[in-house]
């Protein structure tokens, strides 16, 4: 029993140390792998480019120039119902200004790369070149003329009320704030235009609206001359004297028991009123909005151009009676 347990123990150690051993020898190998890697990675040099074989060798000197020039197609219309829309693709064919500053694009490239250098480097640098600096830019302070706010470009550029005047079909329509307008034509042109709504003119007061009927009176509000005529109004006024009579008892028994048909005015009365005797109010036409102030200004409806009367006439010599057109015709 003792001989076959020693001979256990002595198999069971011996595979151990070949476990141990096989794993030593594997991380000797992956060890020996890495060195050897390093070491051809250390002498091997960065892969040298091999040159194309379709293209021929340059020489080692300054690139060819290339001159780059921009040529924009025409398109070919032969249809005549598009022939109108040629002059809108001529509008975007490139002028001689465009191919300039597309050639003045990699120059300005390059100052901008040297802008950039220049900013990046050390405070040592910038002492250096500190006072050459200093001296051009006092120059071109100089040379440089005092930039204008665009409030001020935009009363140099705004057209005076005349020029204005000039430039339009109809001069009698512009006002003095279409100047400022952001396309004064435009403005005036649909101002021109028939049948549009002018705006108020309130718009450009100060004061708020309705703000200047402060301290006028109100007058009391008036019948129409044809309500007038059925007689309610008198009606009405004997009626509020009979009440003013009546005791407080009999005031509360109406509000409680109200009497209906008081004012009885005979059918033919209304119908005469409204059939008959009624006007026409005053209305606005179309487009004329009220503005502030317009119920005091004077109407000159009425009154036409060429109906003089007869003082007039008088005055100025000229003949007065049924016949006096007659008379002016025969004179002309």
């Amino acid at each position: 029993m003792e001989t076959e347990l020693r001979a256990s123990a002595s198999a069971s150690e011996a595979e151990e140390d070949t476990g141990t051993s096989k794993k030593e020898r594997n991380r000797k190998r992956r060890n020996r792998k890495k060195k050897k890697r390093g070491r051809g990675g250390a002498r091997e040099g960065p892969p040298t480019p091999t040159p194309p074989r379709g293209d021929p060798e340059t020489p080692s000197g300054d690139p060819p120039e290339v001159e780059i020039e921009y040529v924009s197609e025409e398109p070919e219309i032969y249809d005549p119902n598009f022939v109108f829309f040629k002059r809108i693709f001529e509008a975007f064919k490139l002028t001689d200004e465009v191919k300039k500053d597309k050639e003045k694009e990699p120059e300005r490239a390059e100052r901008a790369e040297s802008a950039g250098v220049a900013r990046k480097k050390g405070p040592e640098d910038g002492t250096r070149g500190s006072e050459g600096d200093s001296s051009e830019d006092e120059q071109e302070k100089k040379q440089e003329v005092p930039k204008l706010s665009k409030k001020k470009l935009r009363r140099m550029n705004r057209f005076t009320v005349a020029e204005l005047k000039q430039l339009v079909a109809r001069p009698d329509v512009v006002e003095m704030h279409d100047v400022t307008a952001q396309d004064p034509k435009l403005l005036v042109h649909l101002k021109a235009t028939r049948n549009s709504v002018p705006v108020p003119r309130h718009w450009c007061f100060k004061r708020k609206y309705l703000q200047g009927k402060r301290g006028i009176e109100k007058p009391p509000f008036e019948l129409p001359e044809f309500i007038k005529r059925t007689g309610i109004q008198e009606m009405r006024e004997a009626l509020q004297e009979k009440e003013e009579q009546k005791t407080m008892k009999s005031k509360m028994r109406e509000k409680v028991r109200p009497k209906m048909g008081k004012i009885d005015i005979d059918y033919q009365k209304l119908h005469d009123a409204f059939f008959k005797w009624q006007t026409k109010p005053k209305l606005t036409i179309h487009g004329d909005l009220y503005y502030e102030g317009k119920e005091f200004e004077t109407r000159l409806k009425e009154k036409k151009p060429g109906d003089l009367s007869d003082e007039l006439r008088i005055a100025l010599g000229m003949p007065v009676g049924p016949t006096k057109e007659e008379e002016e015709e025969i004179d002309r």
